[in-house]
C-alpha cells in the first residue's frame, strides 16, 4: 500500500453546484459535502481523497484531502475509470491536481498546529439498546450531564462553554489508539448546517436523508503520542461524516495557526 499523500484541487464551485443540483446531490441546506463525495468517487474510485476539506472561504477555493496513491497512480486512475457523472467531475478541474507525499515517520513527542472541520456529535439510543441511533450535539450532551443543570448562559458565555465541550470531544478523538494528545483548541467558527446523505433502507433502496447538526472549525496544537497511531488517524479522519467533508486534520508547524505567525 502506498504512503499517505496530500491532494489539492482547485474546483469551480459554481459549476459544481449547478451540476450537482441537476443530479440531486445537494440538499436544501446547500452543503456541497455529498456532491464532492460523489464527484471524487467518480473520478478516483477507491483512491478518492478521504477525509477531505473544502476551503471555500479563501480567495481561491480549494479541496484538500488524503489518499494512499502517488501522482502517477492517480492520473492513471482518472484516465481509466468510467465516469458516470462527467458533468459533476469536470468542475473539479483535475488537470490542476497537486499531490505531495507526507512524512512516513511521525515522531512521538512532535508538536504540530492543526485546523479541522468537525461534526462534534455523540451517538445515542434514546429508546434503549435495541432502538435506533441518533446523533446529538456534544455540547448539549455535556450540558445535560452537569449536576445541577446550568442556568441559561448569557450570549457572551455560550461560546466558551461550547468551545470547551468541543475541545473535550476532540481530545477523545485524537487519543484513539494513543495517536495524539490535544494541548490547546480554539473554536474558530460554529454554525448548524443541514447535510445530505443517501442511505440504504431494506426494501426502499437508496433514499435521500437530510440531517441537521453542529458544524465547527477548530484550530489548535497537538502532540504526537504514537507514530503508527497518528498516521492511521490522519488517513482515517476524526469523528463521523468523514467521507463528506468533515474530520480532516490540516497540519502546520507550531506557531503557524495557534500563535497567528
Amino acid at each position: 500500500m502506498s504512503e499517505l499523500a496530500l491532494v489539492r484541487l482547485l474546483p469551480d464551485l459554481d459549476r459544481l453546484a449547478r451540476a450537482a443540483a441537476a443530479h440531486g446531490l445537494i440538499g436544501a441546506g446547500g452543503d456541497l459535502g455529498y456532491a464532492l463525495h460523489a464527484a471524487l468517487t467518480a473520478a478516483f474510485g477507491e483512491l478518492a481523497p478521504r477525509p477531505f476539506l473544502l476551503r471555500a472561504e479563501i480567495r481561491r477555493p480549494e479541496v484538500l484531502g488524503y489518499t494512499r496513491a502517488d501522482p502517477a497512480e492517480l492520473r492513471e486512475t482518472i484516465r481509466l475509470l468510467a465516469i458516470d457523472f462527467a458533468d459533476v467531475v469536470e468542475p473539479l478541474r483535475l488537470d490542476h491536481i497537486e499531490v505531495r507525499g507526507l512524512p512516513t515517520d511521525w515522531t512521538a513527542g512532535r508538536r504540530l498546529d492543526f485546523e479541522t472541520r468537525i461534526r462534534p456529535v455523540i451517538r445515542t439510543r434514546p429508546q434503549g439498546r435495541d432502538g435506533p441511533t441518533r446523533e446529538r450535539d456534544a455540547f448539549l450532551e455535556t450540558l445535560d450531564a452537569r449536576e445541577p443543570p446550568p442556568t441559561e448562559a448569557p450570549p457572551h458565555r455560550a461560546w466558551p462553554l461550547r468551545e470547551d465541550a468541543y475541545a473535550q470531544w476532540l481530545a477523545r478523538e485524537l487519543g484513539r489508539g494513543n495517536a495524539a494528545r490535544l494541548e490547546i483548541a480554539r473554536l474558530i467558527t460554529f454554525r448548524r448546517t443541514r447535510v445530505l446523505r443517501r442511505r440504504v433502507r431494506p426494501g426502499e433502496g437508496r433514499r435521500r436523508v437530510e440531517s441537521e447538526g453542529p458544524d465547527a472549525v477548530l484550530r489548535g496544537r497537538l502532540q504526537i503520542e504514537d507514530s503508527a497511531g497518528f498516521a492511521g488517524l490522519l488517513g482515517r479522519g476524526i469523528g463521523r461524516h468523514r467521507a463528506f467533508g468533515f474530520g480532516m486534520l490540516l497540519l502546520m508547524p507550531p506557531g503557524r495557526l495557534v500563535d497567528g505567525k
